[in-house]
């Protein structure tokens, strides 16, 4: 094997020794891209989610072709919607994204749901937006919580 040379960083630089170092050790220079899971300048959760609430009323700049797909492929094929996200984990190192238009269609749902609730049970306006307010915080927040608490 070659000999590495520290003062060449554009090249790879191979280590040649004996005990636990591979021959096939090497050291990238500045040349090569840093890799996806070494980032220097993470943004804060904070920043991140000062950056999704600004977006959550920027209606023009969200994606909400994406977010119907993901929205009927969740019922559909569910198996597609991971897949998705997987890709997405795998290209841009992150899960989620930061596009708030499929939690704007949850919360359109969730109202239009609460309201005909609220008309078909002959609710009064409180008594429908108290239902709405049981939804939102039990059934998808509380339950959320609970589900990721116990498959974490």
């Amino acid at each position: 094997m070659l000999s590495g040379n520290s003062s060449n960083l554009n090249s790879p630089t191979f280590y040649t020794g004996s005990g636990s170092q591979s021959p096939l050790n090497f050291t990238y220079g500045p040349s090569l891209p840093t890799p996806t899971t070494h980032r220097t300048g993470c943004m804060s959760a904070a920043a991140k989610r000062y950056k999704y609430l600004r977006r959550l009323f920027k209606c023009g700049q969200m994606d909400f072709e994406f977010a119907v797909w993901q929205a009927i492929y969740l019922f559909v094929s569910p198996q597609k919607v991971y897949r998705n996200f997987h890709y997405r984990k795998q290209t841009k190192s992150q899960f989620a994204r930061d596009d708030p238009a499929f939690l704007v269609l949850l919360s359109i749902f969730l109202v239009v749901s609460s309201a005909g609730f609220g008309l078909v049970l002959k609710l009064s306006f409180i008594q429908t937006f108290f239902l709405f307010l049981y939804i939102v915080v039990v059934d998808v927040i509380v339950i959320a919580i609970v589900i990721a608490t116990l498959v974490w």
